[in-house]
């Protein structure tokens, strides 16, 4: 029977499964098991210590942390009080945290530590709502400020376990699970509303492509704000009786694999690229033998690239040459992500082609997906025996995917979003006759399957996955007398960057005063110069999210013409034509440094030098 929300699909789980290893934690650098027995009973008694809190039903409370297995337990929580949950990620400015709080009418907020709850507090004034702030770590709390452990022991002390029995049980799909903020072209922030329904189906249509089950463990990376990972990585995991395991941090993704051996990888592809970058310069740095073993196992992995891809039996010439392929070379790549990984997902932003075939050929099982949080998020995912790549699937089943007349791709199914919280004036523009528009534009091919080809908003999606509207952030650098223009780039790409092109006009009228040249070809090679600019691209986007503020620049000796088709007739930057036009620069503000070998070097390893 499926569960019609989210707290039956948990306490169904814990029952069925049972399992000893339900969760996997990260303590003193070694993992932890923790069953389903006390996942539930640390979920069940910090709903009923919301409560205790005055929490009523239908209020909205936010979570403001980074993945962790105490972000499961206050989303569970939060929903089985008959809360929402309003997911905020915590590397967001101040501004824009009280914003969001203010805008979801939020009663409490659970923040990871000391430093989050300060913010929480420094915010109450503007939070006429917010009564309550709970932080999962316990060290170093300001006054007021509840820690996540007692408020689990007094709700175990207060007789309101039928009350809280009652308040999830009486959810129905309809009923409002989340509002998840994602930002609008120009911006904004938007909060979609998710039901319980809209991501029960979402679950149902994706599982029957994620063959997993309680033997199984998923390492899980990515943000729990973003509606990707909750989705597959963790409510469809409980789902399976996955095992989950929560890495502390991204920076030691490559080390928890290996310690925690996952079966399945939920990502976005900038992992997917540091991976891949790494088998390259494994492969470069190696020896001449090495290399070349290397190298010629890659060829193979080719050759057998048409087969894989369909799941189809290789000839048995080619079997016999990729069986070698392997034990010399693939299966120490594999060694590497554990061994044992069966699928890996990529989604939030498009995969490079070139990424998907080398981990095809090299046998790891990589699929890519296309969706929006409105749509809870996946509209379309390669299916794991019949893999294209280069598209994002074919729709899921009970979605239906159209093409618009002017090339928008636009989808419906029960997975859909209801609408924006307090903005019927955006949900109008995005839900149209039933219809959900995406804002990209695509193709559908012969097989059915899903091709991106363009965006109709004005969106960066970093390679990370992260949403970031230019606009805003363009208009405050320009705000700097040194600054006229700002292109801000950054689509597929792993930070944010820029174009600047400096107010050369009043420029030269100071130069000398420095004693600077007021040659814009040579200012833009004074270090002294290109140090002013910096700090008035720093001053002026203090303002923004660590993500969304500008990594690295280039600046052009000369301002953007209407003539050149870099502006439009009414001065409108055009930001494609810019970024083709001086694409060098682009592609030189995204050398990065060589990362570590994921394959064998030089080292002794007698299996590929026998």
């Amino acid at each position: 029977m499926q569960p019609q929300s989210i707290p039956q699909l948990f306490f169904d789980a814990c029952q069925q499964f049972d399992k000893r290893e339900a969760v996997l934690v990260k303590q003193d650098g070694e993992y932890a098991p923790f069953s389903h027995r006390f996942f539930r009973q640390r979920v069940d008694h910090f709903a009923r210590g919301l409560i205790a809190l005055g929490l009523e039903v239908g209020e909205h409370v936010a979570i403001l942390a980074p993945t962790r297995w105490e972000w499961a337990i206050a989303d569970l929580a939060i929903i089985c009080g008959g809360g929402v949950v309003v997911p905020v990620y915590p590397t967001l400015g101040p501004a824009k945290i009280g914003a969001i709080l203010d805008h979801a009418h939020c009663v409490g907020v659970v923040v990871a530590d000391a430093s989050l709850a300060e913010q929480a507090l420094s915010l109450r004034e503007q939070l006429p709502n917010l009564r309550f702030v709970i932080s999962m770590d316990g060290a170093d709390l300001p006054e007021g400020v509840h820690h996540l452990p007692e408020v689990e022991i007094e709700g175990s002390r207060h007789d309101n376990e039928h009350e809280m029995v009652a308040r999830w049980q009486s959810k129905k799909p309809e009923d409002l699970l989340t509002i998840v903020y994602t930002s609008g072209t120009q911006g904004d922030q938007k909060g979609v509303m998710l039901t319980h329904g809209n991501m029960i189906a979402n679950i149902r249509s994706c599982e029957p492509f994620m063959n997993f089950g309680p033997e199984d463990i998923c390492l899980s990376h990515l943000p729990l704000s973003h509606v990707l990972e909750r989705m597959a990585g963790y409510y469809t995991m409980l789902y399976r009786g996955v095992t989950i395991a929560y890495t502390p941090t991204i920076q030691t993704l490559v080390e928890d694999m290996e310690a925690v051996r996952p079966t399945v990888l939920i990502s976005v592809p900038r992992v997917f690229e540091k991976l891949y970058a790494r088998v390259l310069r494994g492969i470069n740095t190696a020896g001449f033998l090495k290399r070349n073993m290397a190298n010629m196992a890659l060829g193979v992995g080719r050759e057998a690239l048409p087969y894989l891809i369909n799941g189809a039996q290789l000839p048995s010439w080619l079997s016999r040459k990729y069986r070698v392929a392997d034990r010399m070379v693939f299966s120490k790549i594999h060694e590497k992500t554990g061994g044992r990984l069966k699928l890996m997902v990529s989604g939030g932003a498009p995969l490079p082609r070139k990424v998907t075939e080398l981990f095809l050929g090299i046998g790891f099982k990589v699929i890519e997906g296309y969706g929006l949080t409105e749509a809870a998020p996946v509209l379309t995912i390669n299916r794991p025996d019949k893999n294209r790549p280069g598209t994002v699937g074919p729709p899921i089943p009970e979605v239906e995917i159209r093409i618009a007349e002017d090339g928008e791709i636009l989808a419906r199914g029960p997975n859909v979003m209801p609408g924006y919280y307090r903005d019927q004036e955006a949900t109008r523009e995005t839900l149209m006759d039933g219809w959900l528009h995406t804002g990209d534009i695509g193709v559908i091919d012969a097989e059915g399957c899903l091709r991106i080809t363009d965006r109709k908003k004005d969106l960066i999606i970093t390679s990370g996955g992260k949403n970031i509207a230019p606009q805003p952030l363009e208009k405050a650098i320009v705000l700097s007398p040194l600054i006229e223009r700002a292109v801000i780039i950054g689509d597929q790409r792993p930070f944010i960057a820029a174009i600047i092109v400096p107010a050369w006009e009043s420029i030269g009228e100071w130069a000398p005063e420095r004693g600077w040249s007021t040659n814009p070809q040579v200012l833009v090679g004074n270090q002294a110069f290109r140090d002013t600019i910096e700090a008035e691209i720093a001053t002026h986007s203090e303002n923004f999210a660590f993500y969304e503020r500008v990594r690295k620049f280039q600046m052009l000796p000369h301002s953007l013409k209407v003539e050149t088709g870099e502006l439009t007739p009414s001065l409108k930057v055009v930001r494609r034509v810019v970024i083709e036009r001086y694409g060098k620069l682009v592609e030189d503000l995204y050398r990065e440094e060589e990362p570590e070998p994921l394959v064998p070097t030089d080292e002794a390893d007698e299996s590929l030098e026998a």
